[in-house]
């Protein structure tokens, strides 16, 4: 029922009760108008201060990305073609020469790399690169061989086996030529001493190719004598030692009883690319010397092969100006083992450790001896 006010003075001054279909319709319009006024007056300050902030969340990241980028180095801004020990970058793959039915030499090299790379670290003792399987995102390090005469010295020759549980290898074998391989260094092993008299290498099967290195480094600058130990003759093919060695004893009594000829007794015209980089270097230093020891001829290093390597070096007097006399042991993990011991983990790192294995029973005083 509408209200309707008394008579009398004040009855101007009291407002009429509203019904309440006009009080409904009073509240939807005032709600529009504060609605409009909003649209009108804060729309354009909301838009202004959502772009301030997209702007300053924008500096923000780009701040942070950068300065994590210059201490940690995650992202490379420089040419994805450069080499360098951070990152991995491609190489094609150029030749592959075959040395055995289980190892080959492979090139690989890139267009853009600057002349002379490597020219500074043939000269630095042994050093490596590591190369990426991408599927299963692990690495492996291998030792390049120097350059040969007329060949591109910006290249990489890596003498490579293809073990037989071996992930890298297998994959470097089985790349087709024009391929590319993620390459990754390079990373120095064993830097040379300023003053080298004297190194005596023990290598095992592709354990040969920092013995190239050292060589190739010296040059004629010291007496070198590599002992190589193979698992066959394909590897070493045509390789005649410097110093004759008689095969084991149970060897020539075996040979008594078959008609077999002995695998060192035929000597073949044919070279592999390894003997045949060992002879280049022979002919460049005529201090060194190479003795091939090779398993199917029941031809095995000794501790006395040792012992002979080291007497010209042991028997001269001691002088305080006398460079340093070092031996060498590279190759599989249980040839490194049996000869100087295993290497041990220190605080992440692998390191030399304790001299052991048939070194540690010889009388090595004034030698130095590194395990690769």
């Amino acid at each position: 029922m509408p209200c309707t006010a008394r008579p009398g003075p004040r009855s101007l001054l009291r407002p009429r009760c509203l019904t309440s279909n006009q009080t409904r319709i009073i509240r939807r319009q005032f709600a529009r108008s504060q609605h409009t006024a909003t649209d009108i007056y804060n729309a354009p300050v909301k838009a202004n201060r959502s772009s301030l902030r997209s702007i300053a969340a924008s500096l923000f990241f780009f701040g942070t990305g950068w300065a994590l980028n210059e201490h940690f180095k995650f992202i490379s801004f420089a040419s994805p073609q450069a080499l360098n020990d951070l990152t991995f970058t491609p190489f094609a793959l150029k030749n592959k020469e075959t040395v055995s039915s289980t190892s080959a030499i492979f090139t690989l090299s890139q267009s853009h790399i600057p002349p002379g790379t490597f020219d500074n670290w043939w000269k630095k003792g042994v050093w490596s690169i590591e190369i990426k399987q991408p599927q299963l995102q692990i690495a492996r390090a291998y030792t390049p061989l120097p350059p040969l005469d007329g060949s591109d010295p910006d290249a990489l020759r890596l003498l490579v086996r293809r073990e037989q549980r071996g992930e890298v290898s297998g994959y470097i074998h089985r790349r087709p030529l024009g391929a590319d391989i993620e390459v990754r260094g390079p990373a120095v092993e064993y830097e040379l001493p300023e003053h080298v008299d004297q190194v005596v290498f023990l290598a095992g099967g592709t354990g040969v190719a920092p013995a190239i290195q050292i060589a190739h480094a010296m040059g004629d600058k010291a007496r070198i004598a590599v002992l190589w130990a193979s698992r066959s003759r394909e590897d070493c093919l045509g390789g005649q030692s410097d110093d004759p060695i008689t095969p084991a004893w149970y060897a020539s009594f075996a040979r008594l009883f078959t008609n077999a000829q002995h695998p060192s007794a035929t000597h073949s015209s044919e070279k592999s690319l390894i003997v045949k980089q060992l002879d280049a270097l022979k002919h460049a230093n005529k201090a060194l010397s190479v003795d091939y020891f090779v398993d199917e001829e029941s031809t095995y290093i000794t501790p006395q092969n040792v012992r002979n390597a080291i007497a010209p070096a042991s028997s001269q007097p001691t002088t305080s100006g006398q460079g340093k006399k070092i031996i060498l042991v590279s190759g599989p993990e249980g040839f490194i083992n049996y000869w100087a011991g295993p290497k041990q983990w220190l605080n992440g790192r692998e390191v030399q450790g304790p001299l052991g294995g048939a070194l540690a029973h010889m009388d090595l005083k004034g030698w130095q001896v590194v395990k690769l």
